[in-house]
């Protein structure tokens, strides 16, 4: 066989084994990617329901237009149920259309819906200029949340105050105003929830985002469970006015008889 020289030139293989052994290793960042200098909200912990559910609870509020501009609002940033707290009907001026997409629950006292709230399972959040209330950009939720704002004047009561579970407020960054108006610090912190909780962005259109319309048809023939409960409830209504009606109409008559 013939003889091989250790002289002999190396092949191409040999060449590129030999310089890969003596190549410079990679630096550490080209190895892997460096960390992020900046990260998303940590938002729901593992375990959680995926999207926790927001609410909005209104007492004490005194101007309309903040109702419909809070209604409008509540229904962008997805916004499940509106707690009305002491009214039988809300004032709806300036919701431009939006009524009827975030199903309202009538309570007549703070303390009943408060109770409502523990039983479901959902803490109450102050939006207030509070001594323990947390910068709303820190997103210290932990779960299905209610959201209730002072009174345009006065703020807070201490009946609203007490009911709450914790408090956030919104950093301002000139001394050209004291405070937010009411339905404008609804809507930020409502949008904060939303992207804390991770809901998907609605489809967008052009312009705009694409509607989800429910004509009162479907709602009625295909009620979503509140939107069922809210029937019942003005159902029961209608018939406990008819029932004092008929005891007024029997009171008469027996006067007449009498007379």
């Amino acid at each position: 066989s013939r003889l091989v020289s250790s002289s002999s030139p190396p092949s191409a293989r040999a060449r590129a084994t030999m310089a890969d052994a003596v190549a410079p290793a990679a630096p550490a960042a080209e190895l892997s990617a460096p960390a992020s200098s900046s990260s998303a909200p940590a938002g729901p912990k593992e375990g959680q329901e995926s999207m926790p559910k927001s609410y909005l609870l209104l007492f004490n509020v005194g101007k309309r237009q903040n109702f419909g501009t809070l209604l409008r609002s509540a229904c962008a940033f997805g916004v499940s149920e509106v707690f009305v707290v002491g009214a039988k009907k809300l004032a709806t001026f300036g919701n431009q259309g939006t009524v009827g997409y975030s199903p309202e629950r009538y309570f007549d006292t703070l303390e009943i819906a408060k109770a409502d709230c523990v039983a479901r399972g959902i803490r109450i959040c102050g939006i207030e200029i509070d001594e323990s209330a947390r910068p709303v950009q820190e997103h210290p939720f932990s779960g299905p949340t209610a959201f209730m704002l002072g009174n345009e004047g006065i703020g807070m009561s201490p009946q609203q105050r007490a009911a709450c579970n914790f408090f956030v407020y919104i950093p301002q960054h000139s001394g050209a105003t004291a405070s937010l108006n009411v339905a404008i610090a609804g809507s930020i912190v409502l949008h904060h929830f939303a992207l804390w909780a991770r809901l998907p962005e609605q489809t967008r259109s052009g312009e705009k985002y694409v509607l989800d319309r429910r004509d009162k048809l479907e709602r009625y023939t295909n009620p979503c469970e509140t939107e069922k409960s809210e029937m019942d409830r003005k159902r029961a209504e209608r018939a406990a006015k008819r029932q004092l009606e008929n005891c007024d109409e029997d009171n008469e008559a027996m006067e007449d008889e009498d007379a």
